[in-house]
């Protein structure tokens, strides 16, 4: 059989409905290229996901309220060595706003996002929290 065709000793469905995978069961999911195999592949995905997740839409505001950070992690454009990004800080009262005006649109998740920025300390980010929940609710 030709490469990514099924040819385990276990059927494709039996391997599908199986509550724990083995790594060379996994990496032959994987190489599938039948087009009806990786069907059954992403039917049976999608049927999981529906279990565990359901088909409700949860919607959440981010806030990234500083792109300064103190890392130099070589992957990420926020690293401190990255002298071509223009930097910016919000202020507590623009987190606090933008917080306010992302829950009056009915959306009641917010992520508050940054870089490792010292210039927020763990008063001021609980000050910021604290307000957000006071004036959000």
């Amino acid at each position: 059989m030709a490469k990514g065709t099924f040819s385990f000793k276990m059927n494709l469905d039996q391997i599908l409905n199986k509550n724990t995978l083995t790594k060379e069961e996994i990496v032959l999911l994987l190489n599938l290229t039948d087009q009806n195999d990786q069907q059954k592949l992403f039917d049976r995905a999608d049927e999981v996901r529906a279990f565990y997740c359901g088909d409700e839409i949860h919607l959440r505001g981010i806030i990234e309220f500083s792109n300064h950070c103190d890392q130099n992690c070589i992957y990420c454009g926020l690293r401190a060595g990255n002298s071509n990004l223009s930097r910016y800080r919000m202020n507590s009262e623009e987190i606090i706003e933008t917080a306010r005006a992302i829950s009056n649109q009915g959306i009641y998740t917010i992520v508050l996002q940054s870089g490792e920025d010292r210039f927020y300390d763990t008063d001021l980010i609980a000050y910021i929290i604290y307000s957000i929940k006071q004036k959000s609710m």
